[in-house]
Protein backbone atom coordinates (compact mmCIF):
# COMPACT_ATOMS: atom_id res chain seq x y z
CA UNK A 1 0.00 0.00 0.00
CA UNK A 2 1.00 3.60 -0.45
CA UNK A 3 2.37 5.51 2.73
CA UNK A 4 -0.73 7.99 2.58
CA UNK A 5 -2.90 4.73 2.57
CA UNK A 6 -0.99 3.68 5.56
CA UNK A 7 -1.40 6.72 7.72
CA UNK A 8 -5.17 6.91 7.11
CA UNK A 9 -5.21 3.50 8.35
CA UNK A 10 -3.10 3.63 11.43
CA UNK A 11 -5.37 6.82 12.30
CA UNK A 12 -8.44 4.49 12.29
CA UNK A 13 -7.30 1.89 14.19
CA UNK A 14 -7.08 1.05 18.22
CA UNK A 15 -3.71 2.16 19.78
CA UNK A 16 -3.55 -1.90 20.36
CA UNK A 17 -3.64 -2.74 16.89
CA UNK A 18 -1.27 0.11 16.01
CA UNK A 19 1.47 -1.65 18.17
CA UNK A 20 0.95 -4.69 17.44
CA UNK A 21 1.49 -4.31 13.49
CA UNK A 22 4.28 -2.38 14.68
CA UNK A 23 5.88 -4.78 16.58
CA UNK A 24 4.80 -7.34 14.07
CA UNK A 25 6.52 -5.53 11.08
CA UNK A 26 9.33 -4.85 13.03
CA UNK A 27 9.79 -8.76 13.32
CA UNK A 28 10.06 -8.99 9.68
CA UNK A 29 13.23 -6.83 9.31
CA UNK A 30 16.51 -8.78 9.54
CA UNK A 31 19.50 -8.20 12.21
CA UNK A 32 21.64 -5.85 9.91
CA UNK A 33 18.03 -3.91 8.91
CA UNK A 34 17.22 -3.57 12.44
CA UNK A 35 20.65 -2.34 13.42
CA UNK A 36 19.98 0.68 10.63
CA UNK A 37 17.38 1.55 11.71
CA UNK A 38 17.09 1.16 15.58
CA UNK A 39 18.35 4.63 15.66
CA UNK A 40 15.90 6.08 13.90
CA UNK A 41 12.90 4.82 15.33
CA UNK A 42 14.35 5.70 19.21
CA UNK A 43 14.57 9.23 18.38
CA UNK A 44 10.84 9.62 16.55
CA UNK A 45 9.41 7.59 19.74
CA UNK A 46 11.69 9.84 22.26
CA UNK A 47 9.72 12.91 20.17
CA UNK A 48 12.81 13.48 18.69
CA UNK A 49 13.43 14.88 14.95
CA UNK A 50 15.32 11.75 12.98
CA UNK A 51 18.62 12.76 11.74
CA UNK A 52 18.92 13.00 8.19
CA UNK A 53 21.96 11.36 6.33
CA UNK A 54 23.58 13.49 4.26
CA UNK A 55 22.85 12.80 0.36
CA UNK A 56 24.78 12.91 -2.71
CA UNK A 57 23.64 16.48 -3.20
CA UNK A 58 24.70 17.95 -0.17
CA UNK A 59 27.84 15.81 0.44
CA UNK A 60 30.95 17.45 -0.88
CA UNK A 61 33.45 15.33 -2.18
CA UNK A 62 36.07 16.33 0.56
CA UNK A 63 33.61 15.22 3.46
CA UNK A 64 33.06 11.74 1.55
CA UNK A 65 37.03 11.48 1.49
CA UNK A 66 37.29 12.35 4.59
CA UNK A 67 35.16 10.13 6.30
CA UNK A 68 36.46 7.22 4.14
CA UNK A 69 39.89 7.99 5.37
CA UNK A 70 39.21 8.09 9.08
CA UNK A 71 37.23 5.27 8.16
CA UNK A 72 40.27 2.70 7.32
CA UNK A 73 42.40 4.19 9.62
CA UNK A 74 40.15 2.73 12.90
CA UNK A 75 39.40 0.24 10.55
CA UNK A 76 43.07 -1.04 10.17
CA UNK A 77 43.37 -0.20 13.79
CA UNK A 78 40.75 -2.28 14.88
CA UNK A 79 38.78 0.09 16.60
CA UNK A 80 35.77 -1.20 14.51
CA UNK A 81 36.53 -4.74 16.67
CA UNK A 82 38.57 -4.37 19.90
CA UNK A 83 37.77 -2.38 22.85
CA UNK A 84 38.47 1.52 22.58
CA UNK A 85 37.51 5.08 23.30
CA UNK A 86 37.57 6.11 19.56
CA UNK A 87 34.55 3.83 18.22
CA UNK A 88 31.85 3.79 21.10
CA UNK A 89 30.61 0.05 21.40
CA UNK A 90 27.23 0.42 20.10
CA UNK A 91 28.49 2.32 16.52
CA UNK A 92 31.32 -0.76 15.99
CA UNK A 93 28.74 -3.43 14.31
CA UNK A 94 27.65 -0.37 11.92
CA UNK A 95 30.79 -0.52 9.99
CA UNK A 96 28.82 -2.37 7.01
CA UNK A 97 26.44 0.26 6.57
CA UNK A 98 29.44 3.06 6.21
CA UNK A 99 31.17 0.83 3.50
CA UNK A 100 27.94 0.23 1.85
CA UNK A 101 27.43 4.08 1.75
CA UNK A 102 30.89 4.88 0.54
CA UNK A 103 30.27 2.68 -2.02
CA UNK A 104 26.98 3.54 -3.47
CA UNK A 105 28.47 7.23 -3.48
CA UNK A 106 32.02 6.42 -4.81
CA UNK A 107 29.78 4.77 -7.76
CA UNK A 108 27.83 7.79 -8.38
CA UNK A 109 30.81 9.56 -9.27
CA UNK A 110 30.95 9.89 -13.26
CA UNK A 111 34.58 10.14 -14.88
CA UNK A 112 34.46 14.10 -15.89
CA UNK A 113 34.12 14.57 -12.12
CA UNK A 114 37.06 16.49 -11.33
CA UNK A 115 38.12 14.30 -8.45
CA UNK A 116 36.94 11.27 -10.34
CA UNK A 117 40.41 9.65 -9.99
CA UNK A 118 40.49 10.18 -6.17
CA UNK A 119 37.22 8.56 -6.11
CA UNK A 120 38.61 5.51 -7.62
CA UNK A 121 41.42 5.14 -5.26
CA UNK A 122 39.10 5.05 -2.22
CA UNK A 123 37.03 2.45 -4.24
CA UNK A 124 40.56 0.54 -4.21
CA UNK A 125 41.31 1.26 -0.90
CA UNK A 126 37.97 -0.33 0.19
CA UNK A 127 38.58 -3.38 -1.55
CA UNK A 128 41.98 -3.81 -0.45
CA UNK A 129 40.63 -3.23 3.17
CA UNK A 130 37.69 -5.60 2.80
CA UNK A 131 40.39 -8.41 1.54
CA UNK A 132 42.35 -8.07 4.29
CA UNK A 133 39.61 -8.79 6.28
CA UNK A 134 39.05 -11.85 5.15
CA UNK A 135 42.57 -12.88 6.54
CA UNK A 136 42.51 -11.02 9.29
CA UNK A 137 40.21 -9.47 11.98
CA UNK A 138 39.32 -6.16 11.19
CA UNK A 139 35.59 -6.33 12.07
CA UNK A 140 33.86 -8.97 13.86
CA UNK A 141 33.48 -11.43 10.75
CA UNK A 142 35.53 -13.62 8.96
CA UNK A 143 34.02 -12.52 5.55
CA UNK A 144 33.74 -8.94 5.35
CA UNK A 145 32.21 -9.25 1.71
CA UNK A 146 29.24 -10.84 3.14
CA UNK A 147 28.77 -8.75 5.78
CA UNK A 148 28.18 -5.93 3.51
CA UNK A 149 26.47 -7.60 1.05
CA UNK A 150 28.17 -7.76 -2.31
CA UNK A 151 30.12 -10.85 -3.81
CA UNK A 152 33.96 -10.22 -3.93
CA UNK A 153 34.05 -10.59 -7.62
CA UNK A 154 30.85 -8.49 -8.15
CA UNK A 155 32.46 -5.48 -6.24
CA UNK A 156 35.83 -5.95 -7.85
CA UNK A 157 33.78 -5.76 -11.35
CA UNK A 158 32.65 -2.60 -10.44
CA UNK A 159 36.37 -1.47 -9.15
CA UNK A 160 37.53 -2.39 -13.08
CA UNK A 161 34.69 -0.68 -14.84
CA UNK A 162 35.72 2.57 -13.08
CA UNK A 163 39.51 2.44 -13.28
CA UNK A 164 39.15 2.28 -16.66
CA UNK A 165 36.00 4.08 -17.69
CA UNK A 166 38.21 7.28 -18.14
CA UNK A 167 40.88 5.30 -20.32
CA UNK A 168 43.20 2.40 -20.08
CA UNK A 169 47.17 2.52 -18.76
CA UNK A 170 49.82 -0.09 -18.15
CA UNK A 171 49.76 1.21 -14.25
CA UNK A 172 46.28 0.74 -14.07
CA UNK A 173 46.29 -2.81 -15.55
CA UNK A 174 49.15 -3.39 -13.35
CA UNK A 175 47.33 -2.48 -10.23
CA UNK A 176 44.06 -4.76 -10.90
CA UNK A 177 46.52 -8.02 -11.97
CA UNK A 178 48.31 -7.26 -7.78
CA UNK A 179 44.16 -6.93 -6.96
CA UNK A 180 42.87 -9.52 -8.91
CA UNK A 181 46.18 -12.10 -8.26
CA UNK A 182 46.59 -11.65 -4.41
CA UNK A 183 45.21 -10.69 -1.29
CA UNK A 184 42.04 -12.45 0.85
CA UNK A 185 39.35 -13.95 -0.58
CA UNK A 186 36.06 -14.14 0.55
CA UNK A 187 34.28 -17.33 1.30
CA UNK A 188 32.25 -17.72 -1.84
CA UNK A 189 35.26 -16.36 -4.08
CA UNK A 190 38.72 -17.74 -5.71
CA UNK A 191 41.22 -15.19 -7.51
CA UNK A 192 40.37 -16.90 -11.12
CA UNK A 193 37.33 -15.10 -10.37
CA UNK A 194 38.51 -12.04 -10.29
CA UNK A 195 40.88 -12.72 -12.83
CA UNK A 196 37.93 -13.40 -15.20
CA UNK A 197 36.30 -10.32 -14.24
CA UNK A 198 39.52 -8.14 -14.94
CA UNK A 199 39.80 -9.98 -18.58
CA UNK A 200 36.16 -9.19 -19.27
CA UNK A 201 36.91 -5.24 -18.55
CA UNK A 202 39.87 -5.81 -20.83
CA UNK A 203 37.74 -4.70 -24.31
CA UNK A 204 40.87 -4.52 -27.06
CA UNK A 205 43.39 -6.59 -28.20
CA UNK A 206 46.13 -4.09 -27.31
CA UNK A 207 45.20 -3.85 -23.84
CA UNK A 208 44.68 -7.48 -23.54
CA UNK A 209 48.65 -7.85 -24.84
CA UNK A 210 49.79 -5.56 -22.35
CA UNK A 211 47.83 -7.51 -19.66
CA UNK A 212 50.52 -10.50 -20.48
CA UNK A 213 53.14 -8.43 -20.37
CA UNK A 214 52.65 -6.85 -16.77
CA UNK A 215 51.79 -10.38 -15.44
CA UNK A 216 55.02 -11.43 -17.07
CA UNK A 217 56.54 -8.60 -15.33
CA UNK A 218 54.98 -9.20 -12.05
CA UNK A 219 55.92 -13.30 -12.12
CA UNK A 220 59.96 -11.87 -13.01
CA UNK A 221 59.84 -9.63 -10.18
CA UNK A 222 58.66 -12.39 -7.74
CA UNK A 223 61.07 -14.98 -9.34
CA UNK A 224 63.60 -12.99 -8.45
CA UNK A 225 62.63 -12.71 -4.83
CA UNK A 226 62.49 -16.79 -4.69
CA UNK A 227 66.39 -17.04 -5.42
CA UNK A 228 67.73 -18.14 -1.77
CA UNK A 229 64.62 -18.86 0.04
CA UNK A 230 64.45 -22.31 1.25
CA UNK A 231 62.27 -24.63 0.01
CA UNK A 232 59.09 -24.23 3.54
CA UNK A 233 59.89 -21.04 3.64
CA UNK A 234 56.83 -19.35 4.11
CA UNK A 235 57.50 -16.53 1.71
CA UNK A 236 58.28 -18.82 -0.64
CA UNK A 237 54.66 -20.42 -0.68
CA UNK A 238 53.44 -17.05 -0.79
CA UNK A 239 55.54 -15.97 -3.83
CA UNK A 240 54.69 -19.29 -6.14
CA UNK A 241 50.94 -18.89 -5.15
CA UNK A 242 51.30 -15.27 -6.58
CA UNK A 243 53.39 -16.52 -9.49
CA UNK A 244 50.82 -19.19 -10.29
CA UNK A 245 48.11 -16.74 -10.45
CA UNK A 246 49.64 -14.37 -12.57
CA UNK A 247 50.55 -17.28 -14.77
CA UNK A 248 46.76 -18.02 -14.63
CA UNK A 249 45.55 -14.75 -16.20
CA UNK A 250 48.60 -15.41 -18.58
CA UNK A 251 46.63 -18.37 -20.08
CA UNK A 252 43.05 -17.20 -19.85
CA UNK A 253 44.11 -13.63 -21.86
CA UNK A 254 45.92 -15.82 -24.66
CA UNK A 255 42.88 -18.33 -25.13
CA UNK A 256 40.60 -15.31 -24.79
CA UNK A 257 42.97 -14.01 -27.63
CA UNK A 258 42.56 -16.90 -29.52
CA UNK A 259 46.39 -17.55 -28.97
CA UNK A 260 46.44 -20.21 -26.58
CA UNK A 261 49.77 -21.72 -27.52
CA UNK A 262 52.20 -19.15 -25.84
CA UNK A 263 49.96 -18.98 -22.95
CA UNK A 264 49.99 -22.71 -22.64
CA UNK A 265 53.84 -22.86 -22.82
CA UNK A 266 54.18 -20.39 -20.94
CA UNK A 267 52.10 -21.35 -18.06
CA UNK A 268 53.99 -25.17 -17.79
CA UNK A 269 57.15 -23.41 -17.33
CA UNK A 270 56.58 -20.63 -14.90
CA UNK A 271 54.01 -22.47 -12.86
CA UNK A 272 54.78 -24.10 -9.10
CA UNK A 273 52.73 -26.58 -8.30
CA UNK A 274 54.12 -30.04 -6.56
CA UNK A 275 53.45 -32.09 -9.67
CA UNK A 276 53.15 -32.16 -13.49
CA UNK A 277 49.45 -33.71 -13.03
CA UNK A 278 48.54 -31.06 -10.67
CA UNK A 279 50.27 -28.58 -13.39
CA UNK A 280 48.31 -30.18 -15.98
CA UNK A 281 45.13 -30.22 -13.89
CA UNK A 282 45.34 -26.29 -13.22
CA UNK A 283 45.73 -26.01 -16.97
CA UNK A 284 42.47 -27.87 -18.23
CA UNK A 285 40.05 -26.18 -14.93
CA UNK A 286 41.22 -23.06 -16.77
CA UNK A 287 40.42 -24.11 -20.51
CA UNK A 288 37.24 -25.24 -18.76
CA UNK A 289 36.21 -21.92 -17.33
CA UNK A 290 37.32 -20.45 -20.66
CA UNK A 291 34.59 -22.68 -22.40
CA UNK A 292 37.02 -24.03 -24.73
CA UNK A 293 36.60 -27.56 -25.35
CA UNK A 294 38.46 -28.37 -28.38
CA UNK A 295 41.50 -26.78 -26.90
CA UNK A 296 40.75 -29.22 -23.63
CA UNK A 297 41.19 -32.41 -25.73
CA UNK A 298 44.17 -30.78 -27.12
CA UNK A 299 45.95 -29.57 -24.12
CA UNK A 300 45.40 -33.55 -22.18
CA UNK A 301 46.87 -35.13 -25.56
CA UNK A 302 49.74 -33.11 -25.99
CA UNK A 303 50.55 -31.85 -22.69
CA UNK A 304 49.21 -35.08 -20.95
CA UNK A 305 49.53 -37.80 -23.06
CA UNK A 306 52.34 -37.16 -24.44
CA UNK A 307 54.42 -35.90 -21.68
CA UNK A 308 53.56 -39.37 -20.23
CA UNK A 309 51.65 -37.50 -17.80
CA UNK A 310 49.54 -40.15 -15.96
CA UNK A 311 45.78 -37.61 -15.34
CA UNK A 312 43.74 -38.31 -12.61
CA UNK A 313 41.18 -40.62 -13.18
CA UNK A 314 38.35 -37.66 -13.08
CA UNK A 315 40.59 -36.62 -16.06
CA UNK A 316 40.50 -39.38 -17.57
CA UNK A 317 36.79 -39.82 -17.40
CA UNK A 318 36.08 -36.30 -18.71
CA UNK A 319 38.38 -36.85 -21.26
CA UNK A 320 36.80 -39.63 -22.31
CA UNK A 321 33.18 -38.07 -22.41
CA UNK A 322 34.81 -35.14 -24.29
CA UNK A 323 36.21 -37.38 -26.86
CA UNK A 324 33.14 -39.01 -27.81
CA UNK A 325 31.33 -36.03 -28.34
CA UNK A 326 33.24 -34.56 -30.78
Amino acid sequence: MKVQELRNLLSASEREHVEKAFVESYKQLRKMQKEEIDPILIDILKGKAAEKKKTAANLSFEDLEQQITVFLENAYAQNYLAPNRIIPKNKRPKWRFLVKNFIKELEKIPPEHSNYSKAVKLLSDLYHLLCEACNYYLFSTDDAFRSIGWEQPALFELLVKKTFADGYSREKISTLLLHAATGGLSRESLHTYQERALLNGLKTSDVKYAAIEEAKKLVDARTEKLVGLTKYDSKRFQLEDEINEFCNMILMTSIALSEPEPGLKYFFHHTNYQTKEITLYCALDLVSQMEADDLWIAVYENYGIKKKIKPRDFLVKKYEERKGSV
